[in-house]
């Protein structure tokens, strides 16, 4: 005889499944991993690259850095047109030249061997996505240092010195437009300044963003390698991080024509960029406010020598750090044989960190009666200086 439809039988098998349903769904979503719950739960510092787009194309690309532990931030200015020989496709090629929207692997995997360190998340936004985004969350404060007049927009836009909150359509505006007299560290500036103030709006709307009715939207308008609950410890990340004493460094190179494309090659095929990363690594998780703070030190840069112009490189180099080079010019002697570092602070750790990245071993105080004004360090330049790293002497 053939059971009814609603036999308790087939009720109670009914039953009997859908309790293994939901439990097995409960316990898929208690094991489902949040990276950054756990890296923030390890004291591990956090890496996001944030890359804005147009048209399909990488506008900008900025490298987040956070540490858990002091909540510093750091942001290091990637341009997509930052060249290299990229041994998947065999040529050189701009970064850009990797990005695949569907799939960042390549791309990331290429920023990853440049900073020499792997940056494992990612979140992409298109500009008239980020428009809305903006509008989502009534504008971000953004501090211009000097006025801007778009003219070439329509309509056209003056955007004052000075705090500024922008609405979706200026944010749009102030990352396309072209910008006139504005060489790449001024870009580099402007595009870092804008990812700051973006997080910084994120965490002061953390709660908002986080609503059943809202987050979808959020989620939906960007990509992202996350999944939701780790986009949601983000938001938290954004929360608590220290947005105000960020620093902010840039791939600095040498800018070339390849194949009609103009690219930005590393100085020192690529050591410079990467230890200016492992400079921010180490320096993120430490506790004493000065750690952090590479362009609260003064420095003096003389030559020593009789290369014309090695003040000047090695200023760059140091501003690449992030030091504040007050001055560079001759030193009294153009044989000096042994490059110095003069701690004129106090301070054995601001000059040390310093002589650190030249890997110049000699610090003093200064003599009696030497004063050198403002500056907190002195660097004499010697002959033993390349450039790049004082080269050390092996005696018999």
């Amino acid at each position: 005889m053939k059971k009814p439809l609603w036999h308790p039988s087939r009720l109670l098998l009914l039953f009997l499944l859908l309790l293994i349903g939901a439990t097995v769904g409960y316990v898929l979503l208690q094991v489902r991993t949040d990276r950054v719950k756990d890296l923030v739960a390890n004291a591990q510092n956090v890496l996001l690259d944030l890359i804005v787009t147009e048209k399909g194309k990488p506008l900008c690309n900025e490298v987040l850095f956070y540490n858990p532990t002091s909540h510093k931030t750091a942001f290091l200015d990637v341009p997509p047109d930052t060249g290299g020989l990229i041994q998947t496709l065999g040529k050189v090629e701009p970064l850009s030249a990797l990005y695949k929207p569907n799939n960042l692997k390549a791309y990331l995997d290429e920023l990853g061997d440049l900073l020499g360190q792997k940056v494992t998340l990612y979140l992409t936004l298109d500009i008239k996505d980020l428009e809305r985004q903006v509008d989502l969350v009534s504008g971000i404060d953004l501090f211009i240092s000097s006025s801007v007049e778009l003219t070439k927009t329509d309509p056209m836009f003056l955007l004052p010195s000075g705090n500024n909150v922008l609405d979706g359509t200026k944010v749009k505006e102030f990352l396309t437009a072209p910008h006139e007299n504005e060489d790449s560290a001024d870009r580099s500036s402007r595009f870092q300044h804008f990812a700051l103030s973006w997080f910084r709006k994120l965490g002061e709307n953390q709660s908002f963003l986080n609503q059943p009715s809202v987050f979808p939207y959020l989620w939906n308008s960007l990509s992202t390698n996350m999944e939701d609950i780790e986009l949601k410890s983000f938001l938290k990340v954004c929360s608590v991080a220290d947005w105000e004493r960020s620093a902010f460094q840039r791939v600095l190179g040498t800018f070339r024509q390849v194949d009609g494309q103009t690219l930005l090659f590393p100085h020192y095929n690529g050591t410079l960029l990467k230890d200016t990363v492992h400079q921010i690594l180490e320096a993120l998780p430490r506790q004493d406010p000065e750690a952090f703070l590479p362009s609260s030190v003064k420095v003096e840069i003389l030559n020593g020598t009789s290369l014309p112009g090695l003040a000047v490189r090695t200023a760059l180099l140091l501003r690449s750090f992030g030091y504040n080079v007050l001055s560079y010019k001759n030193a009294d002697s153009s044989n000096v044989a042994n490059t110095v570092v003069i701690d004129r602070r106090g301070n054995p750790g601001m000059a040390k960190k310093l002589a650190e990245i030249l890997q110049c071993n000699k610090i003093v105080e200064p003599a009696p009666g030497d004063t050198a004004g403002d500056a907190d360090v002195t660097l004499i330049l010697g002959k033993d200086f390349d450039g790049r790293y004082v080269r050390q002497t092996t005696t018999n």
